[in-house]
């Protein structure tokens, strides 16, 4: 699937959002499918397959997702397996969460860190890079064991390096420069 496909099938859906004023709430339940797929890779393939019927697939959909609040989440899921282009709901979902960021005014990001954060940890920090952006900010954990300690912050273009491994290069950067580039 080209870009161009996932952001129209994600405009599609943030357009039903928009009318139904309720984008933040689709927002959450898209996270939540995107959640459970990443955790059960399987269940995904299971409704790519070509194999199953249809009706079968519809019914699992109906099982898994039936008690959402917004209909239109299950529907969509139906309309992206019978165009055989639910094995590419990650990039979608990504399109539409951009979208209703935007909408929203909330910046993603992304904080690596030496270890998993907690979501105290997480939600500390979306605060102070915030407060620093001057927006609300949501930030993914990523674990990078290179990192040694701290933290390192992406969001929009900017980097916020609070790592351990950062320090010892900009001090490396820094010797260099005065040491004319001897160490």
């Amino acid at each position: 699937m080209r870009g161009a496909e996932a952001n129209a099938y994600a405009a599609g859906l943030y357009e039903l959002a928009l009318e139904a004023k309720k984008v933040p709430s689709f927002q959450k339940e898209m996270k939540k499918v995107l959640s459970l797929f990443r955790e059960n890779p399987e269940l995904l393939e299971t409704l790519s397959s070509y194999s199953l019927p249809e009706e079968s697939l519809n019914n699992l959909v109906d099982k898994l997702f039936g008690d959402y609040e917004n209909k239109e989440i299950p529907a969509f899921l139906k309309l992206l397996m019978m165009k055989h282009e639910i094995i590419h709901f990650e990039i979608i979902a990504s399109s539409f969460n951009k979208l209703a960021n935007d909408f929203s005014g909330v910046k993603e990001g992304i904080v690596y860190s030496a270890e998993k954060l907690s979501e105290t940890e997480i939600k500390k920090i979306e605060k102070a890079i915030g407060d620093r952006l001057g927006s609300k900010v949501e930030l993914e954990n990523h674990v990078d064991h290179r990192l040694i300690g701290g933290v390192k912050v992406y969001v929009d273009d900017k980097v916020f390096d609070g790592t351990i491994l950062g320090k010892v290069e900009r001090l490396r950067s820094t010797l260099l420069k005065t040491d004319g580039g001897k160490i």
